[in-house]
């Protein structure tokens, strides 16, 4: 089948997310003038809240919250600073999520995507306020900012039913851009057409839930959709 719908992964394959949590940590070690290496937190804070993320899937005690896990991720990274985290400091390092910039090719990609026939949404952890907070600096608008927000996170199977109805469209006519190996392998499990933009030329840890294609930014996805 054709092609009809689009989504995009928001924190990984539209946004700099490890920039941006880097530039957010340093601002927070220079007011305090602690010597750190903020890249590295930032890369902590990140694996963290992707931890929280799984776990809350396998306990399934609480509706999705990805704000939840921002702040959970970074009380526990930072958690040895002297005096700790103030609540102004966690909820400086939490809006930092919602001023992220966007990879360079962004705005030319989703502008192309644009001019096509087609469903433009996003399929994110991200909660629903945090997310349009953040699209609102994109020179495009979305169809349909899709949220794991009170369900259960991506990789999760509901998360992709969930897009597949509110886009009403079959598995095979959409094309899910991934930017993360956990969400490539979800989506193509579930038996989406999934493109994953591999940043850090990384490799999905099960080889039978590769997806379809990989490319080194967004540029690729054009390529995909001429070919559909």
């Amino acid at each position: 089948m054709a092609i009809r719908a689009v989504t995009f992964d928001v924190y990984a394959a539209l946004f700099d997310t490890p920039g941006g949590l880097t530039h957010a940590v340093a601002e927070l070690f220079d007011r305090r003038g602690h010597a750190g290496d903020p890249s590295a937190v930032a890369r902590a804070w990140r694996q963290k809240q992707r931890e929280y993320l799984l776990v809350a899937n396998s306990l399934d005690r609480e509706p999705a919250s990805n704000r939840k896990a921002i702040e959970a991720g970074a009380r526990y990274t930072l958690r040895d600073l002297t005096p700790p985290l103030t609540q102004d400091e966690v909820r400086a390092l939490v809006v930092a999520w919602e001023r992220l910039l966007p990879w360079p090719e962004v705005a030319d990609v989703l502008t192309e995507v644009r001019r096509r026939r087609l469903i433009l949404a996003t399929l994110s952890n991200g909660d629903g306020d945090m997310l349009r907070t953040l699209l609102a600096a994109l020179p495009v608008v979305f169809d349909h900012v899709i949220s794991s927000e009170g369900g259960k996170f991506k990789p999760h199977p509901s998360a992709y039913r969930r897009a597949l109805e509110v886009l009403g469209v079959q598995p095979t006519e959409l094309l899910h851009v991934a930017g993360a190996a956990t969400d490539a392998m979800g989506a193509t499990a579930f038996g989406i057409h999934t493109v994953w933009v591999n940043r850090m030329r990384d490799a999905v840890v099960d080889p039978r839930l590769a997806p379809a294609h990989e490319v080194a930014d967004l540029r690729g996805v054009l390529a995909i959709l001429d070919a559909s």
